[in-house]
């Protein structure tokens, strides 16, 4: 067992702001400061440790990684001198997929050798003082589309899309306000939960009576159900990253119980001001209407994961591939199978794209996975255990878990997501 040289624990900020850290310019400085980039940016743990491995194989060191969704543990091979430990302490930052293209292209140079740790470093810092893409106001005006787009395609009709539209605003809103306010950032979930469902028995009562409060509440909600994080906790754990999975799984059932518990404290709430609330149901909507409202919720995403105005046809192309395909087979062959073959499809156009047009799998996987992922089943799943519905709510559970491993599934066939390297051929 080797002995560790040095340790270094930073909170979340800038490693240039730590006593004695490795000076960016240094191969050391760069690589700690390029892994806390990329697990910042959005990138899967299977996919930052590969990256990482390669990038330390250039610059001649050798390298063991492990990425989980708070912190990064690097142990360093020096050509010469002792190995050097270092723990790295992240917080789970928003996807801006501008910013991975960038810092991804930056590593690939250095691993292919165009590129020195010096002026690697020199990029990584511009890349991250960068301004946003878009102002703070399309932020806003993106959550409420992709409400609105969404209540459409849970068969909403237009107080229904009206509805989930004033109430996706006034969750980008509070969203856009928890990322300068620590308490409000991590009690997020429960609070737009609470203000959701209150706002929607508001709604219902004193502007248009009769809604479908439930498609209200959980489309003006979408953006923050983690679908996305349980589907990759899933994919992460079928390539074998245990620690990564089973945290990220476990936090992303914090957050549907959070939602969970916001939406039962409304309520609770809507009941003492004596709102009763009869939660109407919906018609089936022509399908040419659902598949526009998944390409204004495909457009809406753009800003959300701060991607390029150009990249918006990629967004399209997901979105409606996604959409079209799991529509089909879900009716032949069953929701689970749907959503395995949605994810091919998906799969596929993020293989296809980035190895015929050069872009992140990732600008074509986001957007699909943002209309693939059972977030919305999972937050009526705690809907259903906290009023009390154990065997609904259990049965619901059971669905999310199997479209989960649909998808994943889908996504590992269809080769989208890098596998690390067989066991049989790792070096011990």
């Amino acid at each position: 067992m080797s002995q560790l040289s040095d340790i270094l624990v930073t909170e979340n900020r800038s490693l240039d702001e730590v006593p004695h850290a490795p000076d960016r310019r240094e191969p050391v400085g760069f690589l700690l400061r390029l892994s806390k980039a990329l697990h910042t940016y959005g990138l899967p743990a299977y996919e930052l440790e590969n990256t990482m491995n390669g990038c330390a194989e250039a610059l001649g060191y050798g390298i063991q990684c492990m990425s989980l969704p708070t912190s990064i543990s690097m142990t360093l091979l020096p050509p010469q001198g002792e190995p050097q430990t270092y723990l790295i302490r992240v917080a789970p930052g928003e996807v801006n997929l501008e910013k991975l293209r960038k810092t991804t292209d930056i590593a690939q140079q250095v691993i292919a050798g165009n590129l020195s740790s010096d002026n690697g470093a020199a990029k990584l810092k511009a890349v991250s003082q960068a301004k946003p893409e878009y102002p703070w106001w399309i932020t806003v005006l993106a959550f409420a589309f992709v409400s609105g787009a969404i209540a459409r395609i849970f068969s909403g009709g237009m107080l229904e899309i009206a509805a989930a539209g004033v109430i996706g605003l006034v969750v980008g809103v509070v969203a856009l306000a928890s990322r300068t306010r620590p308490l409000l950032d991590h009690l997020l979930p429960s609070t737009c939960a609470f203000l959701a469902t209150l706002l929607a028995f508001v709604i219902e009562h004193f502007l248009l009576p009769n809604i479908a409060v439930s498609v209200v509440v959980i489309s003006g909600l979408i953006i923050l159900l983690p679908g996305l994080s349980l589907t990759i906790a899933m994919a992460e754990l079928a390539t074998q990253n245990m620690v990564s999975g089973t945290a990220r799984l476990t936090g992303a059932a914090t957050v549907f119980i959070q939602l969970a518990f916001g939406s039962a404290l409304g309520v609770e709430v809507g009941k003492l001001f004596s709102f009763s609330v009869q939660d109407s149901s919906v018609t089936q909507v022509p399908f040419w209407s659902i598949w526009l409202a998944a390409a204004v919720a495909a457009i809406a995403l753009v800003p959300l994961f701060e991607a390029r105005k150009k990249d918006v046809v990629w967004f399209l192309l997901a979105a409606l591939s996604a959409f079209t395909t799991v529509h089909f087979a879900s009716q032949l062959l069953g929701p689970s199978l749907g959503a395995f073959s949605g994810a091919i499809t998906v799969g596929l156009l993020a293989k296809l794209g980035s190895r015929v047009f050069s872009i992140p799998g990732a600008m074509i996987m986001m957007p699909g996975f943002i209309i693939l992922v059972p977030g919305s089943v999972g937050y009526r799943s705690i809907l259903a255990l906290v009023e009390k519905d154990i065997v609904g709510g259990l049965e619901i559970a059971f669905d999310v878990a199997v479209i989960g491993i649909s998808l994943v599934a889908g996504f590992l066939i269809s080769s989208m997501v890098p596998l690390p390297k067989d066991r049989a051929k790792d070096q011990y």
